[in-house]
């Protein structure tokens, strides 16, 4: 299992172990590191195998917590955090078909609120109970053993460790109820489709333009149009690996060649071709 050893997505994104259900992150962040990240569009269940973390959560009070606890983050959540000792962590990556699928088969046995307000921007931190320990040993059990089935067996896993945080009032909030708010809604739309216009995707999840405008800013300190930009670019980047740069525009919808390569450069650093080369000398 790859090392982490920043917040930067890109990097996340290479060097996470991921199968259909989740995505695992292992963090190894020196004494006195000091950052900020975003849970982006899943829930994440933030623990700790070695050292202390002391974080603020969606401009919360700073709060520490070590290796006895956890904290579940919602979707799109800014989190800062800085490190007294040198810390490790492993942080999970919860899918929705993950989330659906156990919901589906529990829900009626779940002693739960379903029907508390959605908060968007809470999040859960506690203790980890004797349970949903086992499960996380489990898990890095799995990940050390590196068995050929490895990700069938952590899928496995995955189910119980969902259930168990389901099993909890908070928990349960930010693992389902949450992806039914609007903006949440709204970002699998984006994700889905980059043909809708963002006055079509605010009628969608049932908002005025200017009210879905403020909630989205709210919510992910950024406004829809920046954030379908970025989504249009880091889906272009992708195509890069196998289409030419003008299919790859066309296919996010950037008609204009020269503004999606403007575009491209100001978000990555790199023009479209360039990264297409650094693509080949590294495949």
């Amino acid at each position: 299992m790859h090392t982490i050893n920043d917040f930067k997505r890109v990097t996340e994104r290479e060097y996470a172990l991921s199968t259909d259900s989740l995505n695992l992150l292992y963090y190894d962040l020196p004494q006195y590191f000091d950052d900020s990240y975003h849970s982006y569009d899943s829930p994440r269940l933030c623990t700790i195998l070695t050292g202390t973390k002391e974080v603020k959560v969606n401009q919360s009070d700073s709060f520490k917590y070590d290796r006895t606890e956890f904290v579940l983050l919602p979707p799109n959540a800014t989190v800062h955090m800085s490190m007294p000792n040198s810390t490790k962590a492993l942080v999970y990556e919860f899918s929705d078909q993950l989330i659906d699928g156990v919901v589906q088969q529990v829900a009626d046995n779940l002693e739960v609120d379903s029907a508390q307000d959605i908060d968007c921007n809470s999040f859960s931190h506690s203790k980890i109970n004797t349970r949903l320990g086992e499960l996380h040993q489990r898990m890095q059990q799995i990940v050390g053993e590196n068995d050929t089935n490895m990700r069938f067996l952590l899928n496995l896993t995955s189910q119980e460790v969902v259930y168990e945080l389901l099993r909890k009032q908070s928990c349960h909030s930010i693992l389902y109820q949450a992806k039914n708010h609007p903006i949440n809604q709204a970002i699998r739309l984006m994700k889905s489709s980059h043909h809708q216009s963002i006055s079509e995707i605010a009628e969608e999840v049932g908002l005025s333009l200017s009210n879905f405008s403020q909630k989205f800013k709210a919510v992910t300190e950024s406004t829809p149009k920046d954030y379908v930009r970025k989504l249009r670019l880091q889906r272009s980047q992708k195509l890069l690996e196998t289409l030419s740069v003008t299919d790859a525009a066309m296919e996010v919808g950037y008609e204009n060649i020269s503004h999606y390569i403007r575009l491209f450069k100001k978000e990555f650093g790199v023009t479209p071709k360039q990264y297409q080369l650094q693509y080949q000398i590294h495949a």
